[in-house]
């Protein structure tokens, strides 16, 4: 009898070990999650769109008479009453200009590289490092269209290229006759020289370009109320219309537009919102206004308008270009959609008059994690919503998800059990 019990007592024993073997090797099976680590993610949110320029231009003419010399380089700024050209009997006369100042820009690098107080104090291994730095800024401000940096950086080039060759030789190169050389040709050439028989005066300080392209009166700023979707669209990048007298344009130098037909449903501008364009055509950016939106020809069409007081060369050189214009710049925690789980979550608040205390179930959106074996449900505070993905903000409560979090992407129904 003894035994019997025993020997029953062992079988029960048996199963409820196997029974819980079972238990845990399907609790394994079962709750096999897929994580993803909850990893800091930077998002942008901003929309592209071919925009138009509507600014303050007045078209400069003369008689056509004769030939044009340009005092300005495109987008370069002019002041009241300064030279935007000489005008002269032909192009001769301009070539002889030219000679000149190639001459005079030659004569004042030698000089400098000749200059004793220089050469003293320059040390090769420096030398030759600014000279591969001044190489490197003429190839990057080329690449950026900045043709005034490049030029400058060419001049500075030369510059230390002529120290180094000097101070390497040992001050055995002379510049000195080159220089009286020069200085010669340039007194020959002057003694030649042509007055010019006109020159044209700028009315305002503004800044200046070399074509007008037919848009001055039509994309002024005083028809802004009247453009329409089809204004936009007609207008095209060519830089010039046919007209012998034009010279070119001043543009204001106090603020311009930028006008573009956008889908605004999914960026959300709103009238007072301040953004950032980015420029295509170069590195420039800007801040900007949106000043207006205006309906479109449908539910996903708006007029978009931006007002910059940022006026530099870089917003003078074109009518139209491609741009991106950011509404915000956004640094969370990067969230998975297929991870994001709603649960009710008990929240106490107290009367401050009464005392009372209050239990109500509040609904947030939120992530399961693993932590360990535990899985634990962690609250979103979604700053940024991407196809696929969300940001939640750093946030130090530890309710909320934390950074390098073990997400549970699959594995997990809503309320927090094993699918």
């Amino acid at each position: 009898m003894k035994n019997t019990l025993t020997n029953i007592l062992l079988v029960l024993l048996s199963l409820s070990v196997l029974a819980m073997i079972g238990t845990i090797f399907y609790h394994f099976l079962d709750t096999n999650y897929q994580t993803e680590t909850a990893v800091p993610m930077s998002a942008e949110l901003s929309t592209t769109f071919q925009g138009v320029y509507v600014r303050d231009e007045s078209v400069i003419s003369y008689n056509g008479q004769g030939c044009v010399s340009y005092n300005v380089p495109d987008g370069g700024k002019v002041c009241r009453d300064g030279a935007v050209a000489n005008i002269y009997g032909n192009n001769s006369a301009i070539e002889q200009n030219q000679k000149i100042e190639s001459l005079e820009e030659e004569l004042d690098i030698l000089k400098r590289i000749s200059n004793p107080g220089i050469l003293e104090m320059a040390q090769p291994s420096s030398l030759s490092n600014q000279v591969s730095q001044y190489y490197n800024q003429i190839a990057y401000y080329r690449d950026l269209g900045k043709l005034d940096s490049m030029n400058q950086s060419k001049e500075d080039f030369r510059t230390t290229l002529g120290s180094y060759q000097i101070v390497i030789n040992q001050g055995t190169t002379n510049y000195t006759e080159q220089i009286s050389m020069i200085e010669d040709q340039i007194a020959s050439l002057k003694l030649q020289q042509q007055n010019p028989i006109d020159t044209i005066i700028s009315p305002d300080s503004a800044y200046f370009v070399s074509y007008a392209d037919g848009y001055e009166d039509k994309l002024s700023i005083s028809n802004m109320d009247s453009m329409t979707k089809q204004d936009i669209v007609a207008v095209t990048n060519d830089e010039s219309i046919k007209n012998d007298t034009i010279i070119g344009k001043t543009i204001a130098s106090y603020g311009w537009y930028m006008i573009g037909m956008i889908d605004n449903t999914e960026i959300g501008f709103q009238v007072g919102d301040s953004v950032v364009i980015h420029l295509s055509t170069s590195a420039a950016t800007t801040k900007a206004t949106v000043t207006e939106l205006r309906p479109g020809d449908s539910d996903n069409e708006t007029m978009l308008v931006l007002y910059s007081e940022n006026m530099t060369s870089d917003f003078v050189q074109h009518r139209t270009e491609r741009v991106r214009v950011v509404k915000g710049d956004y640094d969370g925690i990067k969230v998975p959609r297929t991870a994001i789980r709603f649960r009710d979550i008990p929240e106490e608040t107290t009367n401050v008059l009464t005392g009372e205390v209050t239990t109500t179930l509040v609904n947030y959106r939120g992530v399961y994690i693993l932590d360990g074996e535990e899985v634990s449900f962690r609250k979103l505070d979604v700053i940024y919503e991407g196809d696929n993905y969300v940001l939640s903000d750093v946030n130090k409560d530890s309710d909320y998800l934390q950074l390098y979090d073990s997400i549970i992407v699959e594995g997990i129904d809503a309320s927090g059990g094993a699918d």
